[in-house]
């Protein structure tokens, strides 16, 4: 899977965000909030292809997790971007 290119980062207010526009004039606007490890797996992944052992790969070497968490807390991050329709 990839981020889509054509969603970016934007600092507002001191908060990382990211827009997702509805897919339809009627949807609304969705937006999502970046934490810090959120953030830190957006900038390591931003244009490469990737899976959930990438992600889990990366927590553990930046968090000092267990594995086992490690693919819980990608498996969340995965499917927020997934059902956001951020990924392909």
């Amino acid at each position: 899977m990839r981020i889509l290119s054509k969603y970016k980062v934007r600092n507002v207010a001191g908060e990382n965000i990211v827009m997702v526009q509805g897919a339809n004039p009627g949807d609304m606007t969705t937006v999502i909030a970046l934490n810090k490890s959120s953030l830190y797996l957006w900038h390591q992944l931003e244009g490469v292809d990737f899976g959930l052992d990438d992600v889990a790969r990366l927590l553990m070497e930046q968090y000092n997790v267990e594995e086992s968490q490690a693919r819980k807390d990608a498996e969340k991050w995965i499917d927020t971007l997934r059902i956001n329709r951020v990924i392909d």
